[in-house]
């Protein structure tokens, strides 16, 4: 029986989700607010596209109910994402932490083939057009747009979250499915840059360092990890930042105290630290502190210390000076005030209630032909492509229901 299906968002979810659907010949409508499809696609991997992970695992997952994804993975693992777009005719590569890319690197490739396969398909993508409202009626359902409306049997929320809403992303996905009875864990940055107000990190703005990072919540240990660091007038940034990110975003978004504490040298122990501190300010006692420390640190991060220890940079340091200055450079702690927001993140945490959607096929339990795809979902996931891959595995889902 042929159906009429509309698909609101036409990024990486809706597109795959059309694609799949389209098997079966049903009319198939993509509804994009952007002038384009695929606009957020274009931006994922700093213009690479980082496609998917070469180990997808229900570990890299976040979610009230993370279960739900286990069923989906297994259904469309690397393997699967990977004879999909050999299918279409792209081909990947990767490189050594797994992260998977299209070989040509650049994002414009999987739009490309996507929006080609929605075409031969005869998927009509229509751009330019934000839908205003979604309502069942009549055992189908009315979809009110800016260039009037359309009444059809199934829709396809895929409209993603407010990350990057430069890039057109809203949440209006999210409230849809509030107005249809559905319940929605209010959302939170993630993957997103950490704001302080130590002067410390306006004072090393621009330096970027590998560090270890850990994530301190009401003064008990949470989170950790090691990786780029870099200081901004804002607060702090890097991957390692975006890695820990979630759990920090998740505190402070139940007003919980953070701070993250930080070893500026993780392959120096702190004794040995004081050792060469001791052996350097002898042996170069002739010299200014700063001098004999940008020997082995950015010359802004040894300023910094010192301002903020109260030590001088001019005159030579004394042994309970040297301890403090060792024991900061592997404990530095940095009090965290905010996220940089939805404005700064790559995805937001929360969404439509899991439990309340069939995990084999992304359909609502609570309303019959209503399907949700990607990250309106309450799902999210680590840096490294598994957020695009919950994109192509939900979408598909939804697809192959929708295609019979």
């Amino acid at each position: 029986m042929k159906k009429k299906i509309v698909i609101i968002g036409g990024g990486a979810s809706g597109l795959i989700c059309a694609i799949t659907a389209a098997k079966k010949e049903h009319e198939i409508i993509v509804l994009e607010k952007n002038a384009k499809v695929g606009r957020k696609l274009l931006a994922t991997g700093n213009g690479r596209c980082n496609i998917t992970n070469l180990s997808i695992n229900l570990q890299n997952y976040h979610s009230h109910h993370v279960s739900f994804v286990e069923y989906a993975l297994k259904q469309f693992d690397y393997h699967a994402v990977k004879r999909f777009f050999e299918s279409l005719g792209l081909d990947f590569t990767s490189v050594e932490d797994g992260r998977v890319f299209p070989m040509s690197l650049q994002a414009s490739s999987v739009v490309d083939f996507l929006v080609d396969a929605c075409l031969r398909k005869g998927v009509r993508l229509e751009t330019g057009c934000e839908v205003q409202s979604v309502f069942p009626e009549r055992k189908k359902f009315k979809v009110l747009h800016e260039k009037g409306d359309i009444l059809c049997d199934n829709v396809v929320i895929a409209t993603g979250s407010l990350a990057a809403p430069a890039l057109g992303s809203s949440d209006k996905g999210m409230r849809f499915a509030k107005e249809m009875g559905h319940r929605i864990f209010p959302a939170f940055p993630v993957l997103v840059q950490l704001r302080s107000d130590l002067p410390f990190c306006k004072r090393c703005s621009g330096v970027k360092i590998s560090a270890s990072l850990q994530a301190m919540v009401e003064k008990v240990p949470s989170a950790s990890v090691r990786g780029d660091l870099l200081f901004t007038n804002y607060g702090i940034s890097g991957l390692a930042v975006l890695d820990i990110s979630r759990t920090v975003s998740a505190a402070l978004h139940e007003r919980k105290d953070v701070v993250i504490e930080v070893d500026l040298l993780p392959d120096i122990s702190l004794p040995s630290l004081k050792k060469m501190l001791q052996n350097k300010s002898k042996r170069f006692c002739d010299k200014v502190p700063l001098l004999w420390l940008n020997g082995f640190l950015h010359k802004k991060i040894a300023f910094a210390l010192l301002r903020m220890l109260g030590l001088s940079d001019q005159q030579v340091l004394g042994t309970k000076a040297l301890q403090k200055l060792a024991y900061t450079i592997k404990h530095l702690e940095i009090p965290i005030v905010d996220t940089n927001g939805a404005k700064g993140a790559e995805v937001m945490a929360g969404g439509v209630d899991c439990s309340e959607v069939d995990y084999k096929t992304m359909e609502s339990k609570k309303v019959k032909g209503l399907f949700f795809t990607g990250e309106v979902l309450d799902i999210d996931a680590d840096r490294g492509g598994y957020n695009l891959h919950w994109a192509w595995v939900s979408g598909y889902l939804a697809g192959r229901k929708l295609s019979g």
